[in-house]
């Protein structure tokens, strides 16, 4: 199943207008091929690691499974690099980039490093104050004059528009003959200490999360906002596998399906729940596909069914599914099969039928 959610998600980027927009620029746009086809030179093999500790065991296999080299240890991003190296940074905290920017303070290793991240200009605007940003802020005042920033073209039509808008390329020119130690000093550096034992920042993620999705809910918002909504804010999967309860006046359904294997029938069911978390209903059968998504997407139909025969008196309807794929086809993401498509058509004008 994450193999599939991975091979959904590379159709969606590779169809996606922003990644057109990329290889556009990388091909055309000269500052980008002034600064990074001098620092790729003749290397022909590249080496990918990855780390983020979000990532479940099942992730990591998956990851290596893919030729993907998976970091053990949670650097805070203090790599100091020996070769021409790319960092790609969607979205991180202003320490880590202070962090990285630390390990490399140097014109011999800060010019071999080129980061696809958030603007350091934008950066500098908006970054707090407190004392855990205060080296992260003096070294991109003191590394912004040699800096070349080539901004990521967004549409605000696009998904993931918060995450890609302000995004840009990062390249270094620092003389040689600079000694950043001495001529771009930083003071008053304050080291970025991470215990495990009592770091709940994902908990604080967690909350706020669904804090601001039931504040959310509890206006009219159109069926494409929220489609764009969660496809923005979707967080790392062990932030999604507690169950929240709709807001008053909702009701939610959270549903299941699985395909047919062998001898066993494929099997499908759904939960109907108030805000209170009080049982209105649920219902469950046999299906006779192989298939996950077209299991999971008769559990979305029946329950719409119910819906709009009034079972549940749904004026407010939530679905919760932890079927990725389903959740990104009727998103409208991905363009689908011709039995998927066959499903779907059914339930799009079932949800017509709901306010």
């Amino acid at each position: 199943m994450l193999l599939n959610e991975i091979e959904l998600m590379i159709k969606n980027v590779e169809d996606s207008k922003l990644y057109a927009g990329m290889l556009f620029e990388l091909e055309r746009n000269e500052t980008i091929q002034n600064h990074l086809f001098p620092l790729l030179g003749p290397h022909s093999h590249v080496q990918i690691e990855v780390y983020d500790p979000g990532f479940s065991s099942a992730d990591i296999i998956v990851l290596k499974e893919r030729g993907f080299e998976v970091l053990n240890i949670d650097e805070n991003c203090k790599r100091q690099v020996q070769r021409p190296t790319m960092f790609y940074m969607p979205v991180p905290s202003y320490c880590l980039i202070g962090n990285l920017l630390g390990a490399n303070w140097s014109s011999s290793c800060i010019n071999q490093i080129f980061l696809l991240t958030n603007s350091f200009r934008d950066a500098l605007t908006t970054i707090s104050p407190c004392s855990l940003n205060r080296e992260t802020v003096q070294r991109l005042e003191r590394i912004i004059p040699f800096t070349t920033e080539v901004d990521i073209k967004t549409s605000y039509s696009e998904i993931y528009t918060n995450v890609f808008s302000k995004f840009a390329w990062h390249f270094f020119d620092v003389d040689p003959n600079i000694d950043m130690e001495t001529s771009l000093p930083v003071t008053e550096i304050i080291a970025y200490k991470r215990n495990d034992k009592e770091d709940c920042s994902w908990l604080d993620m967690q909350r706020s999360l669904e804090e601001n999705i039931l504040e959310d809910m509890q206006i009219d918002i159109s069926s494409e906002i929220w489609a764009q909504f969660f496809g923005e804010y979707r967080g790392p999967r062990r932030l999604r596998c507690n169950s929240v309860p709709p807001p008053p006046g909702w009701i939610k359904l959270n549903i299941y399906g699985i395909g047919k294997a062998g001898d066993q029938q494929g099997r499908y069911s759904g939960v109907f729940q108030d805000e209170t978390g009080m049982l209105l209903g649920s219902y469950s059968g046999t299906v006779h596909v192989e298939d996950n998504v077209i299991a999971g997407l008769e559990a979305l139909r029946e329950g719409l069914v119910k819906s709009v025969e009034g079972n549940t008196n749904a004026q407010k309807l939530i679905v919760e599914s932890d079927n990725v794929i389903l959740v990104q086809y009727v998103n409208g993401h991905p363009e689908p099969n011709e039995m998927t498509m066959c499903r779907l058509k059914e339930i799009f004008d079932l949800l017509e039928r709901i306010t």
